[in-house]
């Protein structure tokens, strides 16, 4: 149910993108979302295919750019159909989309981690919850809540009754061996986290005046 929740919460969820403007510590994680965006919904146009290819065949030393279109169309299974002036393009980024929260969410983290906000947000249940997300993220992308070596090795890191929330979403030990990307959190939900703590970064700012 928290999933299905969340889910509808992102989908309500209207992002103006003139006036989004992440923090700097965070800027780079903005620019990588519309990058990825902007190069899915280009690329997967028919139009600008045709353009492509042609400028690259034609151009010296761009050959190998309509190669990496072939990759790009067999590993999205890009399929466009034109009907008269009409082109649709059908395709598939599931793997893509996953691959681009994992490295976002590794990064968010490490991010902020290495900033000069750590301290003033490291007990935030926000920031908890991104920790979590951060390490299924980056071990194969499953939630382990036990640490694995050390003193603490078997331990549990989260507590037997505890629950971090964030966006109507709920980590527990409910979701021990369960995947994290796209199943409990989505690409849009992690950029979603990323735009709060921008939002958090940009507040603590104000509040001292920087």
């Amino acid at each position: 149910m928290a999933e299905k929740d969340s889910q509808n919460q992102e989908n309500s969820v209207q992002i103006n993108v003139n006036e989004l403007n992440f923090h700097p510590v965070l800027k780079d994680i903005e620019n990588m979302y519309w990058l990825f965006l902007l190069s899915v919904r280009t690329l997967s146009d028919y139009d600008v295919q045709n353009i492509l290819r042609t400028k690259n065949s034609v151009q010296e030393g761009y050959l190998s750019f309509n190669h990496m279109l072939d990759k790009f169309n067999k590993a999205t299974n890009l399929h466009i159909e034109k009907t008269g002036n009409v082109a649709t393009s059908k395709l598939n980024i599931l793997k893509e989309m996953v691959f681009m929260g994992k490295a976002m969410a590794i990064l968010i983290c490490e991010l902020l981690i290495a900033s000069d906000y750590k301290v003033e947000i490291e007990k935030d249940d926000e920031f908890k919850f991104l920790k979590h997300i951060r390490n299924g993220a980056a071990h194969n992308n499953i939630f382990d809540f036990q640490y694995k070596y050390g003193v603490n090795k078997g331990q549990w890191m989260l507590g037997e009754n505890e629950i971090i929330k964030w966006n109507g979403m709920e980590i527990s030990r409910k979701l021990q061996g369960s995947t994290v990307f796209n199943d409990f959190i989505s690409l849009f939900g992690i950029f979603l986290l990323a735009k709060h703590f921008s939002e958090k970064l940009t507040d603590i700012d104000n509040e001292h005046k920087l």
